[in-house]
């Protein structure tokens, strides 16, 4: 028996020698000699393996709290993974609530948690939970971080807890860390929150469903787009739909073009346009046929143009019938050209008589001379006879009645330039004349040579 026992202890003795010996010879150094900056020293520089580290926990689990945030700050900063450093974590996040210490050492918090986020503990969830929670926005942002970069699924339960309670503050808390997750499966959860009587707890489930962008909430954010007594919701809502080309959004979209509310109309026309769906252009120049603000009239003209689409049309012929703004008419007359729409031809010869400007008038002779239609010749003339108007405008004119390069213009030309003191509009009348008459002269009669000598 006696020899029994004393092999008993033998074996302890050597259990715990061969546990010692395990450790390396740098940490087992600096832990025989009580050195907290050299074991630091130590864990900061190698790669230590569970039991090492194991021993580095106990050293400094009773030491002062300056070496353990030292430890702490060297976890975080390496990083450290191994589920054993994450035990050390998870005491040190404990005691901080336990000693009621959170506020008064946020920075070592903060610290703990961090650390946290890179540490492969699997109970550390458990002790970064209450942080989700925190009435410091600062320690709910660190604790939403370790939640995104675990993933785990443990985490779910709470959340749903917090958003089937009544109070507002933790349901923004947990759709805060649902927008850190941005896991499609919160969709139902936050759809149900939708219809929550607190405008704050509908905004912010619409802005996690915007983060998660999921086409599965897009019914219950048109609903809200639509009908909901707040503006500041229904923009939001808006918004929401930017990332969704499907055919419910598509058609709402196209409704709220036309909404009665203003901020409604401009947030819609940014999402339509957001989409680049030429398809949207039909509604648009719809809407700019109706539209009373002029700020607006401008998002849509210029709407337009970004989508590479006249729209039918409809929009630009109405501003061109109706419209005073001159920046207006001048980007309806270039959305003629723009879009070859040859409809415009009639309104834009009736402009130039009409326009307040000097750039309309240019953009609309501009365009009668990419349309060429015969009719509109007489404008052009008499536009270009007239003295009151100004160089430019009679010179674009003459560039609008070129661009017909036909024979038939001669005539009248020689005519205005009989009877034209302006040596300057001479001067070019001649030049289109002699460049005409050499390229069509196989073709003129006998006599057009003859009219010619009264221009020498």
């Amino acid at each position: 028996m006696k020899y029994f026992l004393r092999g008993i202890a033998y074996f302890f003795v050597l259990v715990a020698v061969s546990a010692l010996s395990a450790l390396s010879s740098n940490v087992e150094k600096a832990l025989a000699a009580k050195d907290e900056d050299g074991v630091i020293v130590v864990f900061k520089a190698q790669k230590l393996d569970d039991e090492d580290i194991a021993a580095i926990n106990s050293f400094f689990t009773d030491k002062k709290i300056s070496y353990r945030k030292r430890y702490v700050s060297v976890m975080r900063d390496k990083p450290v993974t191994s589920a054993v450093a994450g035990k050390f974590l998870n005491d040190e996040i404990l005691r901080l609530i336990k000693e009621n210490r959170v506020e008064d050492d946020l920075d070592y918090t903060k610290a703990c948690i961090e650390a946290a986020a890179q540490n492969k503990n699997p109970d550390l969830i458990y002790a970064v939970a209450p942080f989700l929670v925190h009435p410091r926005s600062e320690l709910r942002a660190e604790a939403n971080k370790v939640v995104a970069a675990k993933r785990d699924e443990r985490i779910y339960p709470l959340i749903g807890q917090l958003l089937a309670g009544e109070n507002t503050i933790d349901k923004i808390y947990a759709m805060e860390t649902l927008l850190a997750l941005k896991d499609e499966r919160a969709v139902p959860l936050l759809l149900l929150q939708l219809s929550n009587a607190n405008k704050n707890v509908r905004y912010y489930s619409l802005k996690t469903l915007e983060a998660i962008a999921s086409d599965k909430a897009q019914f219950g954010v048109i609903h809200l787009a639509e009908v909901d007594s707040d503006e500041e919701v229904r923009l939001k809502a808006i918004e929401v739909l930017r990332p969704f080309k499907t055919g419910p959004v598509f058609s709402a979209l196209q409704r709220l073009l036309s909404d009665k509310n203003l901020a409604v109309r401009t947030c819609a026309l940014e999402s339509a346009l957001a989409q680049n769906n030429k398809n949207y252009a039909n509604a648009i120049s719809e809407q700019l046929t109706r539209e009373t603000e002029p700020a607006q009239k401008h998002a849509l003209l210029q709407g337009l143009f970004r989508l590479g689409s006249g729209g039918g049309m409809n929009g630009v012929l109405a501003l061109l019938k109706r419209e005073s703004d001159s920046e207006l008419l001048l980007w309806a007359s270039f959305a003629c050209t723009r879009f070859s729409e040859s409809r415009c031809a009639d309104d834009l010869a009736a402009l130039i008589g009409k326009a307040t400007t000097e750039a309309v008038r240019v953009e609309a002779l501009t365009a009668l001379g990419v349309f060429r239609q015969r009719k509109h010749l007489g404008t052009l003339f008499s536009t270009l006879s007239d003295t009151k108007q100004t160089d430019l405008i009679r010179s674009a004119a003459l560039a609008a009645i070129g661009s017909y390069d036909s024979e038939a213009t001669l005539s009248p030309l020689f005519e205005i330039y009989a009877h034209e003191n302006n040596q300057s509009v001479r001067v070019q009348i001649k030049s289109f004349m002699d460049d005409l008459m050499k390229r069509k002269l196989p073709k003129l009669a006998n006599g057009v040579p003859a009219q010619g000598s009264r221009m020498s």
